[in-house]
């Protein structure tokens, strides 16, 4: 699957396994700073509000598209935080 099919949502991607609507998701879990590996933390967990458990490298993927956009910014000790 190439990353023009991932971005966005269409009829054979649903918006929870787009990489934009990941993207909304990780920027709702940045109510603070953390690291990747805070959030991956946080989305990988069994009780995980998405709908589904993306790979890390989606994750990846969709921080950086926030930062790409302006959302978020790096910080002190390697966190993400939101702009």
């Amino acid at each position: 699957m190439n990353i023009q099919t991932l971005l966005l949502p269409h009829k054979h991607v649903r918006f929870c396994n787009s990489l934009i609507g990941l993207a909304g998701f990780v920027l709702r879990l940045l109510n603070e700073p953390r690291t990747l590996d805070e959030l991956w933390a946080l989305i990988d967990r069994d009780n995980s509000d998405w709908y589904s458990r993306p790979p890390f490298e989606h994750v990846v993927l969709a921080v950086d598209i926030l930062f790409a956009i302006g959302q978020i910014e790096l910080v002190h000790d390697n966190r993400i935080r939101r702009i």
